[in-house]
């Protein structure tokens, strides 16, 4: 009776030791693991869900910039009146004016050109303007002007002495703020050598 208790003792023994032994038993084909066992959702970092991280989406380049619309004028129109002034010594002035209808935001010019005796190249009158009305009903002017200056009559014979001014140019480009009807002495200018003196005159009047 007591062998008997000792072998089914040592049966028990036995059995316990193998059963710790044995290693987690592996998922059923086609279950995931468990959080208790290795490569289940317990081994994974705290914080992380089960979605992969999303893949930023690249950056699409800003389209490029459009130019800015050409600014369309008023319907109107705006005359502008050139007056010069061509005077000599203490002679009178001799007045020549030069009228040009331009449209609101536009450009207008003028070209006239003279043959004279004795003046090689003849004498030229060129003006370039651009009017442009403001807000405040003011207009802002931009103009050239070239003048080429002939000399009297008197002076074409060639047997004049050494140095004298047979023909000056002149060159003006102004932008002006005017106002509608109102004249303004735009420039004045000089001969580099003789006594004559040359003054522009600007009016600009919007015409409704």
């Amino acid at each position: 009776m007591r062998i008997r208790t000792i072998l089914l003792s040592a049966l028990l023994v036995g059995s316990t030791t193998v059963l710790a032994q044995q290693p987690p038993s592996a998922p059923a084909p086609g279950r995931a693991p468990r959080g208790d066992q290795p490569g289940g959702r317990g081994d994974r970092p705290a914080g992380r869900g089960d979605q992969p991280t999303p893949t930023p989406a690249a950056r699409t380049p800003a389209p490029p910039a459009a130019a800015a619309p050409r600014r369309e004028g008023q319907p109107v129109n705006v005359k502008v009146e050139f007056t010069l002034s061509d005077q000599r010594g203490g002679a009178a002035a001799v007045k020549r004016t030069v009228t040009v209808v331009v449209a609101d935001g536009r450009t207008g010019f003028i070209r006239s050109s003279s043959d004279v005796v004795g003046v090689a190249g003849g004498v030229v009158l060129n003006i370039d303007t651009a009017p442009e009305l403001l807000a405040d009903g003011k207009i802002r002017l931009g103009c050239n002007l070239q003048y080429d200056w002939p000399p009297p009559l008197e002076q074409a014979d060639r047997s004049l002495p050494r140095g004298t001014v047979m023909k000056t140019v002149m060159h003006d480009s102004v932008s002006l703020i005017l106002e509608s009807g109102k004249p303004m002495v735009a420039a004045q200018s000089a001969d580099p050598i003789g006594d004559r003196q040359v003054t522009v005159e600007v009016k600009a009047t919007v015409l409704r």
